[in-house]
C-alpha cells in the first residue's frame, strides 16, 4: 500500500483559495476515486505566530475552529492532517540563506519524525521550502523516501519580477544554487507548464521533470447561465460589459498595467463598461490600482467595484462577467499557467491581457482562448475584433479546460506517480 506525504510548509490553509482548488480538491480527488489502499497524509508546517501590519496572532488560536473543520472533512475522506507549529513568522517570499538556515533547524526534526512513523514511501512537496526540507529529511531515513519537488512557480526568477532581487545579486544565485541542487536530486520534478518544463530542463538536464499545469475542478467553476443572470442581477450589473480580474494585486501583478488595460477596455465598450476584481489582498495592495483607476475617472462602485470573496463564491462571481483578464509583470523565464487561467476557461470566459505581457499572449494565443487589449487599434476597430468571434472563442475556452486542465485528469496522473514511486 503506497504511503504518501502531502507537505505545504508557511501556506495559508483556511480562506485561502489555492489550497482550496489546488490542493484539498485534489487530494479528495485522488482519495475517492483513485485511492486503491493509497495511505494519504497531509502535514502543514503553520507558521505559529503571524506578524501583520494589524498586529500580532496565533494561527492555531485564531483559526482554531477553521483548522478542526479540515480534519473532519479530511478525516471523512480517510485523510489524516498534521498541522505542526512553526517558528517562522509567515511565508516570506524574500527569504535568504540564514532564513532558510533556521527554517531548516526547527522544521527538520518533526519532518524526519513524522517520515518515520509514517513509514512513508513518498513525500509529495509544493514549492520549495517544503521541498528543501523534504529533501534533507529523505536523507537522513533509513529507508529510502522518494520525493516530489512541485515547482509551482520558479523562485529565483520571480523575486526578479516581484522586484525584490536581481539577477546576478547574491540573493538570486544563493537561490539558483539550491534550485539547482533539488532538481538534481528530486525523484520527480513537476512543471506548471510545457515552457517551463523546457526551461527547467535546459538548466537542469539530470531534472526527472513531469508537467502538470494549474487545473480546475469543473464540477465547481462552469458556466451556468442561471447563476450568471441572478449574479449580475443581485450586482446591478445586467446592462452591463464586465471585465473580470481575479487573484491577489501588486507584486508580480502591476497597477500601472492593469489599469493601463481596464482603459483600453472602457474606450471600446463604452459607458456600460464595468471592471469587477476579485481578490483576496487588503486595502493596502488594492490602493494602487485604486488610485490608477481613480485617476483615469473610474469610481469605485460606480464603474468597478472590488470584492473579498470566499473561495466557494468566486465561481458565481466569474459567471457574471463577459471578459477575463491576466497580467503579470515581466519575469524571465517563459510563460507558465496561472490558477485563474483554468478557472477563467472552465466559465467560458474569453482571457484578455496587456499588449507587453509576452509570456500570457503566447498562452492564449496557442489555445485561442483570448485578445490583446491593444490601444494602439481604433476604440471602434477593437470592439469589432473582439465580439466578432467571442463565441467560437468561449467553446475554445470551455473545450481547452475540459481536454487539458481538468481536476480528474491529473488527479488520476498524481495517483499513478505516486505509485510508480512506491514500487
Amino acid at each position: 500500500m503506497p504511503r504518501v506525504i502531502y507537505l505545504i510548509a508557511l501556506e495559508r490553509v483556511f480562506n485561502n483559495a489555492i489550497f482550496e482548488n489546488q490542493v484539498k480538491r485534489l487530494l479528495l480527488r485522488i482519495k475517492r476515486e483513485h485511492s486503491q489502499g493509497l495511505d494519504l497524509t497531509l502535514v502543514v508546517l503553520l507558521p505559529w505566530i503571524e506578524l501583520t501590519r494589524r498586529g500580532a496572532y496565533s494561527n492555531f488560536r485564531r483559526y482554531k475552529s477553521q483548522l478542526k473543520s479540515l480534519q473532519r472533512e479530511l478525516s471523512r475522506e480517510g485523510i489524516r492532517l498534521v498541522t505542526v507549529r512553526t517558528l517562522f513568522p509567515s511565508a516570506f517570499f524574500n527569504m535568504k540563506a540564514l532564513g532558510l538556515a533556521w527554517f531548516s533547524l526547527i522544521t527538520l526534526p518533526v519532518v524526519w519524525y513524522l517520515i518515520l512513523a509514517s513509514r512513508a514511501q513518498v513525500i509529495h512537496c509544493r514549492y520549495y521550502y517544503a521541498s528543501f526540507i523534504a529533501l534533507l529529511a529523505a536523507r537522513l531515513s533509513p529507508r529510502r523516501v522518494k520525493v516530489i519537488f512541485d515547482v509551482r512557480t520558479l523562485l529565483p526568477e520571480l523575486g526578479i519580477g516581484n522586484g525584490i532581487w536581481e539577477v546576478g545579486s547574491m540573493a538570486y544565485r544563493f537561490w539558483k544554487r539550491v534550485e539547482r541542487w533539488m532538481m538534481d536530486r528530486a525523484d520527480r520534478v513537476v512543471s506548471v507548464s510545457p515552457a517551463m518544463s523546457r526551461y527547467i530542463e535546459l538548466e537542469n538536464p539530470h531534472a526527472r521533470i513531469e508537467t502538470i499545469p494549474n487545473f480546475v475542478d469543473l464540477e465547481t467553476f462552469r458556466q451556468d447561465e442561471s447563476l450568471r443572470r441572478s449574479k449580475r442581477r443581485e450586482l446591478g450589473l445586467e446592462n452591463q460589459t464586465v471585465l473580470v480580474y481575479s487573484g491577489t494585486l501588486g507584486m508580480r501583478h502591476p497597477a500601472t498595467r492593469l489599469a493601463q488595460s481596464v482603459q483600453v477596455f472602457f474606450r471600446a465598450f463604452g459607458e456600460r463598461s464595468f471592471f469587477l476584481v476579485l481578490t483576496s489582498s487588503d486595502e493596502k495592495r488594492l490602493e494602487p490600482l485604486a488610485l490608477e483607476l481613480a485617476g483615469l475617472g473610474l469610481e469605485r462602485g460606480k464603474q468597478w467595484q472590488a470584492i473579498n470573496a470566499p473561495p466557494p463564491k468566486v465561481p458565481e462571481y466569474l459567471n457574471a462577467a463577459d471578459w477575463s483578464f491576466q497580467v503579470f509583470a515581466d519575469i524571465p523565464v517563459a510563460s507558465f499557467f496561472s490558477v485563474k487561467f483554468a478557472e477563467y476557461l472552465s466559465a467560458g470566459l474569453p482571457v484578455l491581457t496587456h499588449p507587453a505581457d509576452r509570456a500570457t499572449i503566447e498562452i492564449i494565443e496557442s489555445y485561442g482562448v483570448g485578445a490583446v487589449l491593444d490601444g494602439s487599434l481604433p476604440p471602434e476597430k477593437l470592439r469589432a475584433s473582439l465580439e466578432e468571434n467571442k463565441a467560437q472563442i468561449r467553446e475554445r475556452c470551455l473545450k481547452t479546460a475540459r481536454n487539458d486542465f481538468s481536476l480528474s485528469r491529473f488527479a488520476r496522473r498524481y495517483s499513478e506517480i505516486y505509485r510508480e514511486l512506491a514500487d
